[in-house]
C-alpha cells in the first residue's frame, strides 16, 4: 500500500452497532478502517455511475 496521510476518525454508534461492524470485519477478515475504506470506494463507485444515468441494479 502506497504511504498515505492518515488522519483518526471518531464516530458515535451504539454497542450493538459497534459490535456489528466488528463483527462484519472480523467476517470478512479485515480491519475495520478497511471495511470503511472499501465501503467508501464502492460508494463513490455507485454514485458516480449514478449521476452518469446507471443505476446499482445495471452492476448486480
Amino acid at each position: 500500500m502506497a504511504e498515505r496521510n492518515m488522519v483518526n476518525l471518531t464516530i458515535t454508534m451504539t454497542k450493538e452497532e459497534r459490535k456489528a461492524l466488528k463483527q462484519i470485519a472480523l467476517d470478512k477478515d479485515m480491519t475495520v478502517s478497511a471495511l470503511l475504506r472499501e465501503w467508501l470506494k464502492e460508494y463513490q463507485i455507485q454514485e458516480g455511475a449514478e449521476k452518469n444515468g446507471y443505476y446499482s441494479a445495471d452492476f448486480v
